[in-house]
């Protein structure tokens, strides 16, 4: 057996320590390279974040900075000096008379601009420049709380740098037939539009000229006052200034209403159904018929419990004594299309009158655009409304449909202007429950 010298404690520690030390020194030898990249890395990033310091601190003080700051300051002021130049930089004294052309400075002294909308007026005057099709800003009044809208299309008023004045009113109306076809707000048929001009001028007071340049820049402007006049669900009309029309701001989108309680959605629900039999119905013996009916396009508010239809420029204007069927009610068909509401604008331009309004209105009411039957603005319906009032369902599936059934399921005559009209008794009824 070989024999092994045995070592105190304190040797054995040396021992340790010995060779630890020169495990440290062989560890740091191998990882040298390491460390002293790291460190270069962290020399570097000091400098660079130095350099840009320096940088940014020059370009603060540099007048472009300065005149970039001024501009964001001032872009407020800046849209509200262009809003009140945008009138006056146009010749309305050729076609507007004095009388008019007070109501132009009576608005603009009405009005003072609204920096609690800043983020919506800027933004839209953006998106306006961009070729957005309607400009919209909102105004405050002077006199007290109340804000004002101010709808300007300058899509359809471009074709006014083209223009000469004075102007001639055969030529605006050439104009007109030739990009008829491009509207929004469409007229027909087109031959009986010399009788819809000289009613639109008698009713407004403007003359020919001036309801000629309306209808090619944006018919809303001159058809909104005789709406309101005639009691049709429109917001309150503070007058026209240049291309510019001047309405009260009334409250919120359907949008902020699509969770209310159930009771708020039956209101706007017989309101809009009301609503629809009312623009089928028209003023004279003109029928409007709306084609773009969505929850951005209508407002409710509920201090007066009132809906408001504020955009009515998707629309057609039909002329019921210029028709090929003067006798025949149009029955429109639900015409399938993902994510949009379809029909024909023929059969819209041939009939006396259609029932169009009706089948957007409970469409509307009944599913979304997909056709999503959950996500209609009047859905869900709650269980002990369809339990106590079974009929409420169906009479939207009927309005919808066209046809007309019962509990039995037994098919009736097509009317949706019954189903409606039952519809808003029925809901009347549910109300009183509320």
């Amino acid at each position: 057996m070989k024999w092994q010298p045995k070592l105190s404690i304190n040797q054995v520690r040396a021992v340790k320590k010995t060779y630890s030390e020169k495990s440290i020194a062989l560890h740091l030898k191998k990882k040298t390279p390491f460390i002293i990249c790291i460190y270069f890395i962290y020399i570097y990033i000091i400098f660079f974040i130095s350099v840009m310091l320096l940088l940014i601190g020059r370009y603060l003080s540099s007048n472009k900075f300065l005149l970039f700051l001024i501009i964001i300051l001032n872009l407020r002021d800046f849209l509200e000096h262009m809003h009140t130049m945008e009138y006056k930089r146009l010749p309305l004294e050729q076609v507007y008379s004095k009388s008019l052309l007070k109501q132009c400075n009576d608005i603009m002294e009405m009005i003072e601009f609204d920096h609690q909308s800043s983020t919506h007026n800027i933004a839209n005057h953006l998106a306006s420049n961009a070729g957005s099709s309607r400009k919209t800003q909102i105004f405050r009044r002077k006199d007290d709380d109340g804000k004002i809208i101010a709808k300007s299309y300058p899509k359809n008023a471009n074709f006014l740098q083209r223009l000469s004045f004075p102007l001639n009113s055969d030529a605006l109306k050439r104009e007109f037939l030739m990009r008829a076809n491009n509207f929004d707000l469409q007229f027909c048929p087109h031959e009986s539009i010399d009788r819809f001009v000289y009613f639109l001028s008698n009713m407004s007071g403007h003359n020919e000229t001036y309801a000629w340049l309306l209808l090619l820049t944006n018919a809303q402007l001159i058809l909104h006052s005789h709406l309101e006049e005639q009691g049709f669900p429109v917001p309150r009309s503070y007058g026209l200034c240049g291309y510019t029309l001047y309405q009260e701001h009334v409250g919120d989108t359907l949008d902020v209403f699509k969770n209310a309680n159930f009771d708020i959605k039956l209101r706007i629900a017989k309101q809009l159904l009301e609503a629809a039999l009312k623009f089928t119905n028209g003023f004279r013996d003109y029928h409007i018929y709306i084609t773009d009916l969505t929850a951005d396009n209508l407002v409710y508010n509920v201090e007066r419990d009132k809906l408001y239809f504020i955009d009515l420029n998707t629309a057609y204007i039909v002329d019921s004594r210029s028709v090929l069927y003067r006798e025949d009610v149009d029955k429109h068909e639900l015409i399938e299309c993902d994510n949009c509401f379809a029909f024909v604008p023929d059969r819209l331009c041939s009939y006396s009158v259609s029932d169009l309004n009706l089948l957007s209105a409970c469409l509307f009411l009944r599913e979304d655009l997909k056709g999503d039957r959950t996500k209609g603005f009047l859905k869900p319906i709650p269980s002990e409304i369809t339990v106590k009032y079974p009929n409420l369902e169906r009479l939207l599936d009927n309005c919808v449909s066209g046809v007309e059934g019962d509990l039995t399921g037994t098919i009736q005559e097509m009317s949706r202007f019954r189903s409606t009209l039952t519809l808003i008794e029925l809901i009347g009824e549910i109300l009183n429950d509320f």
